[in-house]
């Protein structure tokens, strides 16, 4: 038979255990959390991806537009008729100098140069004359592209296949617009063009090996 005793005793140790297992329990679970290790971050720096980093957007661009040329700049036209009031005295041509030929189609030029003043019109003719006669071709024979109204170029020769001769001399003449009243004097308006012919000066010697 339990003593009134015994049954204190048995509370006391009842309420003990209790209060043991709450607090070694509590304590024990706190511990854990405090001592249980964190996933520390990553403080490696991240490697790149496979894929490229995207490209920036290019803005359109303003298109290129090119510039046509002047068709006169000062007194110098090209491809155009002359104003007539750069047109007031006669024109003028030149040729002089020597074309030697190394080969069929090897040539230097020794001083050759064709010069002109005066010239109105790209349309207008250079006529050449070539002593012996051969069937040699030569140019420029037109005023197209060339700087109006004055200026020089060289000369441009294709000999026959068989020439007959070892020398040639070429001269020319040109042609050249006026615009004329009706007493033939040259005017800058109210008048009617006429189109004259001028012997060039001096010749161009061709020298074949």
């Amino acid at each position: 038979m339990v003593t009134h005793k015994n049954k204190i005793f048995l509370l006391i140790f009842l309420v003990g255990a209790v209060f043991s297992i709450v607090y070694f329990g509590g304590f024990w679970s706190s511990n854990r959390q405090i001592f249980s290790p964190t996933n520390t971050p990553d403080l490696t720096s991240p490697k790149p991806t496979g894929s490229s980093s995207p490209e920036p957007t290019k803005k359109p661009g303003l298109t290129s537009v090119p510039v046509p040329m002047p068709t006169g700049s000062g007194n110098v036209f090209y491809d155009r008729p002359v104003p007539w009031e750069f047109l007031l005295n006669n024109a003028t041509c030149k040729l002089e100098g020597e074309i030697k030929f190394l080969g069929p189609d090897l040539y230097s030029h020794q001083g050759a140069l064709f010069t002109y003043t005066g010239v109105d019109n790209p349309a207008r003719n250079i006529l050449w004359t070539i002593t012996p006669s051969d069937d040699i071709s030569v140019g420029p024979n037109l005023f197209s592209k060339m700087p109006l109204p004055n200026g020089e170029s060289l000369l441009s020769i294709v000999l026959p296949e068989n020439p007959k001769f070892k020398t040639y001399e070429f001269t020319a003449k040109i042609q050249y617009g006026r615009l004329v009243d009706d007493k033939g004097n040259f005017v800058t308006a109210s008048g009617n063009v006429k189109v004259f012919e001028k012997q060039c000066d001096g010749k161009t010697v061709v020298v074949l090996p």
